[in-house]
This record gives structure tokens, sequence and C-alpha cells, in this order.
């Protein structure tokens, strides 16, 4: 969700009965060494708690660091991914490429562990089903992960090699959460109330919903019971949601908010012209126009 779950993002689907949010995934390094860029992902606002704060990375020094930097910031929760299948992350030995190094990302777990202890901000991690299908490595570093001290593990029964591709293997979530003593979270291919539901019956302690929402943060309510919002609905909250992105970045909101436009037409918020509008929109002036923000 890396350019997506930004504070209006976020805001927008605690608006939506979202439990928990967190953050984009950020960069342990980045928070270790003062990058300016990176410690604005600690940037968020009160309503927004309880908030996650994701980080990633390959060291275990400088995770425990991030990890105190962001219990100070605020972070209800630390989260640290092991699950990131891009190539750019795993080419540092972090996100899914951890799952191979089940020793180091144990020690991970534990230094983090350590590094809050105290705060009462509980530690969780991410993975991978594995590497690719059949290596069962997201087993093996679960196990090893709630020994070190993890209190909950989210997994994404996908491996790193499918991408996004093919369909979450969700017995692989059922397996899991019979086996570990702390509890699963399920990710993946969770589009309603029906897919969350037969989660939790097959063993999950609780469901994670991530790009089903992107376009429809209604998909919340929706889990929750609700029934779909009517299409004045819709619209009244992409609006809101795009003030606020526009309040937040600017100038820069413009290219930001074209990751949206076709994701809220297909969920029924817009309709094709005014979607088809809005991507052709190239300043805020033209935006807010459309919107009659």
């Amino acid at each position: 969700m890396a350019g997506l779950t930004t504070p209006a993002f976020r805001r927008s689907v605690r608006r939506w009965g979202a439990g928990l949010v967190f953050t984009e995934m950020i960069s342990a390094y980045g928070v270790h060494y003062d990058n300016r860029r990176t410690l604005d992902y600690f940037l968020h606002t009160e309503d927004e708690h309880p908030l996650g704060f994701q980080l990633f990375g390959a060291d275990a020094d400088v995770m425990a660091d991030a990890a105190r930097r962001a219990v100070e910031a605020g972070a209800d929760l630390v989260d640290l991914n092991m699950a990131c299948p891009v190539r750019k992350v795993v080419k540092t030995g972090a996100g899914a490429a951890l799952l191979g190094e089940p020793d180091k990302a144990a020690g991970i777990v534990t230094a983090v562990v350590r590094a809050v202890e105290g705060s009462g901000v509980p530690v969780t991690v991410k993975i991978r089903s594995g590497l690719r299908d059949g290596d069962g490595m997201g087993r093996a570093v679960a196990v090893r992960l709630a020994v070190a001290g993890a209190a909950a593990v989210c997994i994404h029964p996908r491996t790193a090699a499918q991408l996004y591709r093919g369909r979450a293997d969700h017995d692989v979530t059922s397996a899991l959460a019979a086996e570990l003593p702390v509890p699963v979270i399920a990710s993946g291919d969770v589009d309603g109330r029906a897919a969350a539901l037969r989660l939790l019956e097959r063993g999950a302690a609780a469901v994670m919903l991530a790009r089903g929402a992107v376009g429809a943060p209604w998909l919340f309510a929706q889990v929750l019971g609700a029934d779909e919002p009517a299409a004045a609905e819709k619209l009244a909250e992409v609006r809101r949601f795009t003030a606020e992105v526009i309040d937040e970045l600017g100038s820069r909101a413009v290219g930001h908010l074209r990751q949206f436009w076709g994701r809220f037409r297909r969920h029924g918020a817009l309709d094709k012209p005014l979607a088809l509008e809005l991507m052709r929109a190239r300043d805020l002036d033209a935006v807010r126009a459309l919107l009659d923000l």
C-alpha cells in the first residue's frame, strides 16, 4: 500500500469503520539516518488512532532504533514488514527476503520487542506464505517470530514470486492459526463480508483489508454488516477525501489522486465522464471545479 495510505486515506477508511490503520511502509534506515522525507511518514492526526507504524529493514539495531522512534512519534502498534515482494526492497535483504533467513528475522523481532519494552506498544509482523510455491518458508519463519516475541502475525498467503497474481491460499492461514500461540491476522482477497466471515470461521483472529478498499473505503462498513452506500454518499466521500488530500499535498495532490479516480469509478462513486475529466485535470483548480470543492 506504499503511496496510498496517506493520512487522508487513513481518515477516510476510519470514517467507514476501520478498527486499525497503518502508515505506508517506512524505511527503518531512513528513520535511523534522519532522512526528512522518511520522517514525514510519521506525520498523522489524532483522529487516525489507533495507528500502526509499519517498518521495513534488514538490520536488527536499525530496526530497533526506528521502532523506538515510532513509539515516541505516537505509534499504537509497530508492524514489521517481512512480506513486501518488490524487487527494490527484497534486494536489500528486507521485506519478503527475510522469509529465507529465519534466524535474522527472529533476531529483528527480538531486538524490536526489547526496544519498545515498557511502552505497552505491541510488535506484529506481516509475512507471505513463502518465497515461491511449496517452500513452506512462511510457516517456518512464523513459528520463530512468535517465539521471538511477536504479539501477532499477519499473513498474506501468496508467495513473493506471485506478487499479487492468482488467489490467496487461505488454507495456509487456517493451518497457521491452528499452530501459532499468537493471533493470526488474515490478509488477501478480502473483498466483502462473506470473505471476512469465512476467514474468521477458519481461525483468523482478525482480517486486514488492503487493495480492495482503495476506491471503496465503505468496504469496511460493508464487512461490518452495513449495506452498500448510495452513489450520492460515495461521491460525498470522494469530495471529502479529495479536499483532505489537497490540504496535505498541495500541488502534488493532482498526480497522487490520479491513482484513485479509476478505482472510484469501478466502485460506483464516479461516473465515467467525470472520472475521465479528473484523469485529464492538470492542476488543482481543475480538480476543485470538477468536484465543486
